[in-house]
């Protein structure tokens, strides 16, 4: 089995300006419903607006919730709005918020909305009927209105909101979680997972809110390390090593992040996601903001430490798909570069694509330590 390195690091501050998010359109929070609104936007008050996003799952994994965040990242407030547990029904997944997750979102100043699932129904998808599976989960969208008000008129910082939040609110709103799903199964018949677990959970949480962070933390780090077992599709494309980090904060956090791999070169340590495409010549771009916004806290490291040794680094994006002619790697390329790399490509990359890419030059450009590397899925011969 390869070897695992295990690095820790430090972080003072964030700073970091996006170039490939959408356009956020607005909505009044006196009609906002969570449940109708698309995955991220602008919340507007009579004084002031809030950009937000929405996970549809506590798992970062799923559905992009990294994508939904960066497209707002911009923004002087931003929230995001995390169900504290989803209970897909017995035969199906049951995932809880990670502590890892809180202390990624303190980090980078985004306050956390905690929510909950109100109504569900029984899953109709087929093969399913006869499982024990729910589907449309819709949350509570009044409790989540009455966050972001709150938020909305708040003057301090995300850290001391969510800090504040979860050490006063997070047991009540976990059992309204809980509560609900007791009473989604009269509707629906659907039998969700056993409440014991989630109670030994929240007992847990209850008796000491630092045991909550050592629970998830621990399954932070464990996670990680999984993960950086964890051999990729497309591994001919990797001549990296996998990676764990442990990485701290002035305020005393620590987290635990798995990049898709490090390369040793040149005496530097290079931090890399890699998105692939095996079906179009460049990655879709929730998938490239999702790889862009795991790399912010790796390129506003301030130093990075391997057996007590400080060593070099840059983060890197590398994208890969079908056909591509070249590569080309920014900021290193020139202008002139780019232009030869999307006229080669002329046939590769549709318009889309080709605006993509030039932002991408500007994101490398204006973003410390961060290299962006676009080529083909094929090795060169």
């Amino acid at each position: 089995m390869a070897e695992v390195l295990h690095f820790t690091g430090f972080i003072k501050g964030v700073t970091y300006k996006t170039y490939l998010d959408d356009k956020l359109s607005r909505i009044s929070l006196d009609v906002f419903d969570i449940n109708k609104e698309r995955g991220y936007g602008l919340i507007k008050s009579p004084t002031t607006e809030i950009a937000y996003s929405k996970w549809v799952s506590p798992k970062r994994t799923r559905s992009y919730p990294f994508a939904r965040i960066y497209n707002t990242y911009n923004s002087s407030k931003v929230i995001t709005i995390i169900p504290v547990i989803k209970d897909e029904g017995k035969d199906g997944d049951i995932d809880k918020i990670q502590y890892s997750t809180i202390s990624w979102m303190n980090l980078l100043n985004i306050y956390i909305v905690l929510a909950y699932y109100e109504t569900a129904k029984k899953s109709t998808k087929k093969g399913q009927i006869n499982k024990n599976k729910l589907s449309n989960q819709k949350f509570a969208n009044d409790f989540v209105k009455f966050q972001i008000s709150e938020i909305l008129a708040y003057r301090q910082s995300a850290l001391h909101w969510n800090k504040n939040l979860f050490e006063e609110r997070f047991t009540q709103t976990f059992e309204k979680a809980l509560d609900s799903y007791d009473y989604i199964f009269n509707p629906t018949g659907v039998i969700i997972h056993s409440r014991e677990g989630s109670d030994k959970y929240l007992h847990k949480i209850r008796e000491e809110f630092e045991e909550f962070k050592n629970i998830s933390l621990k399954g932070s780090q464990s996670a990680s390390k999984r993960e950086a077992l964890t051999s990729h599709k497309l591994e001919y494309l990797v001549d990296g090593l996998k990676a764990t980090f442990s990485i701290e904060n002035y305020l005393g956090g620590i987290y635990y992040l798995t990049p898709d791999e490090i390369i040793f070169e040149n005496n530097i340590y290079i931090i890399q996601e890699s998105k692939n495409t095996s079906t179009a010549s460049l990655p879709k771009l929730p998938d490239i903001q999702d790889g862009l916004f795991k790399l912010i806290l790796f390129s506003n490291l301030d130093s990075l430490i391997l057996n007590d040794q400080e060593v070099f680094f840059v983060t890197k994006l590398k994208l890969t798909g079908n056909n591509v002619i070249g590569s080309i790697v920014f900021p290193d390329a020139s202008l002139e570069e780019l232009e030869y790399f999307l006229e080669v490509n002329i046939k590769i990359f549709n318009t889309n694509q080709k605006l993509i890419i030039k932002k991408l030059a500007l994101e490398a450009q204006n973003n410390q330590i961060l290299k962006i590397e676009v080529s083909s899925n094929f090795p060169t011969l």
